[in-house]
């Protein structure tokens, strides 16, 4: 049995969770990592790594690719080649290296929002035209769907090249259902549009829901098809910056290694190190994880039902990201991390997420029960105190 109750401070670590954005808050519930330990066999990895006295360029990447296709195999019966497998240096750079790949400046890439910031700014700061399908509201459902009929007249432009899937959704955890992936795979393969998931979030899914992922629905050859993800979040290192890349058709793969090696996409070995040790041996620790965050969100889940704040929290299916509208506030994201500051709370600001979420905000739940209760109590003083008529 894992302890996730075990108390961990994170002050003075130098840690932008705690020392940056929630710098002087009792409940910094913003920055996407995890207020736990990692697994004790990735730790003892790193230390043994470290303990060799030198950290170096490293000369094979096959450990790596074996244990991350094995995890993934395991887990979702995705049946990957290790061949097919690409690790790499921080999330949005390999991205950025994949939209070089394969598209060029004035293509069309279509990006679902609200969705993780960056997902949204590299297209659009690297001269691509960000094409906004609009995930669709529906704020008393507490629930977020697919535009296909605007998806599908997006992909019909002849500029487009490429569409964007967070699966997991983040901020709205969406785990999208293996119908909408294969009309997502389905229109993008009639329209030649090349589909990125990123899927870093698919390790945490609730209520008994299985993670889809891309490859689970496209057809043999995979021609139109990439999958982008990193077990840094899961594993409580993500400041190792090892991301990885999966690329099952022969002619993309080719691409990619052209441009990746034209830039020289790094390695860091002990990035590789600490997740081929938890993707080999932290299998009781992901599901113990899950039960933990289970119980999280269930506490959420209840709080905001019980407790009538003016707060819609979006219906959480995957990660421990959760996604509040607080636009009967009345306030804008500024004024409302200004006022949630004043009773000890950070949150990510909805305008992080791509236009039109003013009022918004993303909370993350990967934190002790004792912190989640204790955020809830805070919230719900605040908007008494300020709110309440």
């Amino acid at each position: 049995m894992i302890n996730f109750d075990l108390p961990l401070d994170r002050h003075n670590t130098n840690t932008w969770k705690w020392d940056g954005e929630g710098k002087g808050a009792a409940y910094p519930m913003g920055t996407a990592d995890m207020d736990f330990r990692m697994p004790d066999v990735v730790r003892q990895a790193l230390h043994d790594k470290i303990d060799q006295g030198v950290l170096s360029y490293c000369c094979d990447k096959g450990y790596f690719q074996e244990a991350f296709a094995g995890y993934q195999n395991r887990h979702y019966g995705l049946n990957i080649d290790p061949a097919h497998v690409f690790p790499g240096t921080a999330l949005m750079a390999v991205y950025k290296v994949l939209l070089d790949a394969y598209t060029s400046p004035g293509d069309g890439v279509i990006i679902q929002t609200p969705t993780f910031g960056h997902l949204y700014n590299v297209p659009r700061n690297n001269g691509r035209l960000v094409y906004e399908n609009r995930l669709v509201y529906d704020r008393e459902k507490g629930e977020w769907h697919i535009n296909f009929e605007q998806l599908e007249e997006m992909a019909r432009d002849p500029k487009t090249r490429v569409l964007v899937v967070c699966n997991p959704g983040n901020p709205v955890t969406r785990g999208f259902t293996k119908e909408e992936m294969q009309r997502m795979y389905d229109l993008c393969v009639a329209n030649d549009v090349l589909i990125i998931s990123d899927e870093i979030h698919s390790d945490v899914y609730y209520d008994g829901r299985q993670h889809v992922s891309i490859l689970h629905v496209c057809d043999k050859d995979a021609s139109n098809c990439i999958m982008l993800t990193s077990s840094g979040k899961v594993f409580g290192i993500p400041g190792l910056k090892a991301a990885v890349t999966v690329i099952p058709n022969e002619k993309l793969r080719r691409r990619y290694e052209v441009v990746s090696a034209n830039v020289r996409v790094e390695i860091i070995d002990l990035g590789l190190v600490g997740m081929a040790a938890g993707l080999n041996g932290a299998d009781e620790y992901i599901a113990e994880l899950q039960k933990y965050l289970q119980a999280n969100k269930d506490y959420a889940v209840k709080f905001f039902a019980e407790n009538d704040m003016k707060v819609v929290l979006t219906k959480p299916e995957a990660s421990y990201l959760f996604w509040l509208d607080f636009t009967e506030w009345g306030m804008t994201c500024e004024q409302l991390e200004k006022l949630l500051y004043r009773y000890g709370i950070v949150y990510s600001s909805g305008t992080e997420f791509g236009p039109g979420n003013e009022g918004f905000m993303r909370m993350n739940i990967a934190c002790t029960h004792k912190q989640l209760q204790g955020m809830c109590d805070a919230l719900k003083k605040c908007y008494e105190e300020n709110i309440k008529k």
